[in-house]
């Protein structure tokens, strides 16, 4: 509690200065805001439809991390150098077409327009078309790209208000929650300004994102078109190489003539091995026959008609087995042509009998045979061998074909399958890069939809009234800046400072006890009131020290200090005059008049009566030297009922005052020994002696709250 009482007394006692600094810096900020410039905020909202959008991958589940990426871009391609460098040259090249110096419109107020136009170059100017924005902006960045020490180089690169990056950059870009929203928010003092060139922004940011998309795609696109032209044309060149190779070697189905091929090659074994077989059967017979017939077979073999007969039905044998050998599916001219063949080899063979029935050379063979039988039978059987041997001519030439059908072949299957396996390999390339290109037309429609979503949906306004002002603000903190910095300060002071000043003070500094305060100068305003404050004063600790008075041997007060001046003389007679006034017999005694510090009967004293009679007082008081220049015998002080020091409050507690007070402490053992502050203020001295006069209704209510009584009522 006395530290809270402390702290108010404190704040009380620097309260013009927490008033009058703050104040004064206050008024000095007030008088330098007086023309602070006006703010025009201008915001505008984007719709990116990077989550809510449409997906082409309908079933497809977004990934949070591609969503923020994504927002990410969007607001780096924003608050990208390319594009607010953009934003600028086509924000200059309005305000040097539609600005007027003479009048504000919604491009550029005049006071900033002439100020562009004091620090335009009159070559920039001379790039100014008044009637096409575009032709304009080509020439100027024609020129700002010419040159880096340049005009409009240095008013994007350097610090120009407007048009450079560090202005630009001031556009605020935030995404508002988890949505697919963007804000965009920009102030300048200039409302046309901060209007355009958001709207600028909007329309150029658009324009770069989907100039970034696309590039990238177009240019995949147009690599997999161009591949895949290219490897169509190999495509068609190998399958028209295919095509005329076919054609050159007659093949339809390479499989299906191969599989013939090897079909007649398997009838062919065994139609061979049925002619073998009936060939050699009937060479056998024949040659067993004309064992028989004996010299009849040479003569019938030497018959020209025989010869004759003979060859006939040869000739007429291969040609019916050629035509059943190599005509199996022939049209119907050819069967007919087969059966005239066969009715002509019957006529034949009917002839040969019946020249074999006439021919009557022997009537019987060797071994008893008839002759005639013999030779029929012998005919008969070499008709079948030439058969069979006509059969075997035509096979020959048949096994000629079929061999020369497998070197045909064979090759042209090698070729085939080669000239096929690469048709394969270029169709598989060409599904391939088919299959980018649509995954890249894909991935481009795609784009070109989550492109379609970045709308303006809340456009910039044209603002009509200014953003209001930091000034109060401004103003609020000075004066608090100010307050804390003055209280700051003195408080710092307040616990750094060694100056005894208070009681709290005093006993902290000192480690003493203090037993009372006479106020100092009082001023002008209470100096009709001071000897009313010092006989209060001398009241309170008069009566303080009568509690050490004894019957018997009366009250001895020391009165004691470190320094000169310090008020001895002026607290002895104050306490003089209170008892006085009360009835009790008072001898003051001073070193000055009543005895000597320095002599050998002071410094060697027993007691009071060696240098000090008594003279029946009920109170003795002794103003001894300071203690800087002469030590008070130890006897005087132990046998002292109240030892004071008395301390100028306005003074600073020394380290030798610490030594004195300390050697002091230890000399009075048990005497009581008290500090009292002298020439304090009214405050402290009415921590002892209560309210001083004058007795004001607001003395009374401030005394009440430096009191803590807040909610006292008398």
């Amino acid at each position: 509690m006395e530290l809270i009482t402390y702290f108010f007394r404190f704040l009380y006692r620097i309260k013009w200065w927490l008033i009058i600094i703050p104040l004064i810096v206050t008024l000095w900020v007030i008088y330098k805001t007086r023309n602070l410039p006006r703010t025009y905020e201008v915001s505008t909202t984007i719709y990116t439809g990077v989550m809510s959008g449409f997906n082409i991958n309908e079933g497809s589940v977004q990934n949070i991390n591609v969503v923020n990426n994504t927002i990410d871009n969007i607001i780096n391609v924003i608050t990208a150098k390319s594009t607010l460098r953009q934003v600028s040259m086509r924000l200059f090249a309005q305000h040097m077409m539609y600005g007027d110096a003479d009048k504000d419109n919604d491009y550029i107020q005049a006071a900033n327009f002439r100020y562009v136009l004091s620090i335009t170059p009159p070559a920039v100017k001379a790039l100014i078309d008044k009637h096409s924005e575009e032709e304009t902006l080509t020439k100027l960045f024609e020129y700002a790209d010419a040159d880096t020490k340049n005009f409009l180089y240095g008013l994007f690169n350097w610090a120009p208000p407007y048009y450079s990056y560090s202005a630009l950059s001031k556009i605020s870009v935030r995404r508002l929650g988890n949505s697919d929203m963007l804000e965009l928010s920009y102030a300048t003092n200039d409302p046309g300004i901060t209007f355009n060139t958001l709207q600028l922004l909007n329309e150029e940011f658009i324009r770069q994102y989907k100039s970034l998309q696309f590039s990238e795609t177009d240019k995949v696109i147009k690599f997999f078109e161009e591949e895949l032209a290219k490897t169509g044309e190999r495509l068609k060149v190998s399958e028209d190489s295919l095509t005329s190779y076919n054609m050159q070697k007659r093949i339809i189905n390479y499989d299906e003539q191969t599989s013939h091929l090897t079909a007649m090659n398997r009838d062919f074994q065994l139609q061979l091995e049925e002619i073998l077989l009936r060939f050699s059967g009937s060479k056998i017979l024949v040659d067993e026959l004309e064992k028989r017939i004996g010299e009849n077979a040479n003569i019938i073999r030497n018959n020209s008609f025989f010869i004759n007969k003979l060859n006939e039905i040869s000739d007429l044998s291969t040609k019916i087995a050629r035509i059943e050998t190599f005509s199996k599916d022939s049209v119907i001219a050819v069967s007919n042509e087969l059966l005239h063949y066969r009715e002509l080899l019957k006529q034949k063979e009917v002839d040969f009998k019946e020249f074999s029935d006439s021919y009557n050379v022997l009537k019987n063979s060797k071994d008893g045979y008839p002759n005639v039988d013999l030779i029929s039978q012998w005919l008969s059987e070499l008709l079948k061998m030439k058969e069979a041997e006509a059969q075997l001519d035509v096979m020959k030439d048949w096994k000629s074909e079929l061999d020369e059908g497998y070197i045909y072949y064979s090759p042209v299957g090698s070729t085939i399958k080669r000239k096929e396996r690469e048709i394969d390999f270029i169709e598989a390339s060409y599904l391939a890069i088919l299959h980018s290109l649509n995954t890249a037309r894909l991935r481009q429609k795609s784009l070109q939809m989550n492109s379609a979503t970045l709308k303006v949906i809340n456009p910039p306004t044209y603002p009509l009234a200014s953003a209001p002002t930091k000034r109060k603000m401004k103003v609020i903190t000075a004066f608090l800046a100010s307050f804390i910095f003055v209280f700051g300060c003195l408080l710092i002071v307040e616990i750094l400072d060694h100056t005894l000043r208070d009681r709290i003070r005093t006993e902290r500094i000192t480690s003493g006890k203090v037993i009372g305060a006479f106020a100092g100068g009082n001023g002008l305003k209470y100096r009709g009131f001071k000897n009313a404050a010092n006989e209060m004063a001398a009241k309170s600790l008069g009566n303080q020290l009568l509690r050490y008075l004894k019957p018997d041997q009366g009250l001895i007060i020391n009165l004691l200090s470190i320094e000169n001046g310090e008020g001895k003389t002026f607290i002895a007679n104050s306490l003089d005059a209170y008892y006085s006034s009360i009835g009790l017999k008072v001898s003051n005694l001073s070193w000055h008049n009543d005895f000597e510090s320095s002599s050998k009967d002071f410094l060697l004293a027993k007691n009071f009566s060696d240098f000090t009679p008594p003279e029946g007082e009920n109170v003795k008081l002794l103003e001894h030297q300071p203690l800087k220049e002469i030590a008070v015998p130890q006897v005087i002080l132990q046998q002292a009922h109240v030892n004071i020091l008395i301390i100028n409050s306005k003074r600073t507690w020394r380290d030798v005052d610490k030594v004195l007070f300390s050697n002091l402490q230890e000399q009075v053992v048990t005497s009581p020994l008290f500090l009292l502050l002298n020439k304090t203020k009214r405050e402290e001295t009415e921590h002892f002696s209560g309210l001083l006069p004058p007795y004001t209704l607001w003395r009374r209510f401030l005394y009440r709250m430096l009191q803590m009584g807040l909610t006292s009522t008398d």
